[in-house]
This record gives C-alpha cells, structure tokens and sequence, in this order.
C-alpha cells in the first residue's frame, strides 16, 4: 500500500522537449542521475544528467491537451497546421520504423503560444484564454477569479 502511493507522488515524464527537440524517455534514473532519451530530430538515442533534464525541459502536450487549453477542437488545430496558418510542431513517430506513415504532432510551450495568437489574430476570441490565463494553465498556477456586479468572472492575480 505504501509503495502504490509512494509511486502515485511521481511525475510521468514521457515526452520532453529540451532544446527545442522532442525527445521520450526511454529509461530514467533518479538515483544514477541519468535519463536515456530519443531524440526525434536526430533519430538516436542521446543521454542526460536527470538534473539537467528536470532543470531545463520544456513539457510537451499532445493536440488533445492543447484542444483543452484553447478550447479548440483537434480538427481546428490540424486544420490551421495544415493550411500553414501556424508553423508546424514536432512530430513522434515509431522508435523502431522512423519512415513509418504514422505520426503525432508534440506541442511545445511556446507552439502553444503561438497558435493562441493566431486564434487573437484572426478575432476567434470567444471562449479563448487570456494570454496570462494560458501561462498560468501551462505553468500549473492558480487562477483566482472574481464576480462583477454585471456576473462575469474576472480574473484576479496575486504579485509573486
């Protein structure tokens, strides 16, 4: 019991992108301080200090989770990826066959930013983040809001 929410406490790290190539951990290493990785870009195989990775990575989404964020549907996304309205995120493919048909687009922070700006850009704001809500939502903050007199929610930040 005390090993199940022991490992229940841990972050999943499968996908990460550290300097700006999308890599999957392969094998990961606390106590060895090591991560063996994939690195997509460079279709090898690449090692890093565990420390380094946790310090320097960049968290990658799936288009599902961006959908959520932006309040997007994955079609709406694939479609401005498609039509060249927003440049075209990373891709994933099978470790064992790189020239496979099968792939998935992996979003990085600031993809995710970018896309939220076109979507501004275009004047599509209804149901849309803020810019400030959405980092808040990528860095895992609180969002607090407050109710005006007319009953729309605002929201409210604390000076960090």
């Amino acid at each position: 019991m005390v090993r199940k929410n022991r490992q229940g406490l841990r972050k999943k790290l499968f996908y990460f992108f550290l300097n700006g190539k999308i890599h999957k951990v392969l094998k990961l290493s606390r106590a060895r301080d090591e991560v063996v990785a994939w690195c997509y870009p460079d279709k090898k195989r690449m090692m890093y200090a565990y420390s380094q990775v946790e310090k320097n990575m960049e968290k990658a989404y799936g288009i599902q989770d961006v959908g959520k964020l932006l309040n997007r549907h994955r079609v709406t996304l694939e479609e401005y990826i498609l039509k060249g309205k927003v440049k075209q995120p990373q891709k994933i493919y099978p470790i064992g066959n790189p020239d496979s048909t099968w792939s998935r687009y992996m979003f990085s922070e600031s993809d995710i930013l970018d896309i939220h700006q076109y979507i501004i850009d275009v004047g599509q704001t209804l149901d849309v983040p803020s810019r400030s809500e959405l980092q808040a939502l990528l860095k895992h903050n609180l969002i607090l809001y407050t109710k005006t007199e007319e009953g729309k929610f605002v929201p409210v930040w604390k000076a960090e």
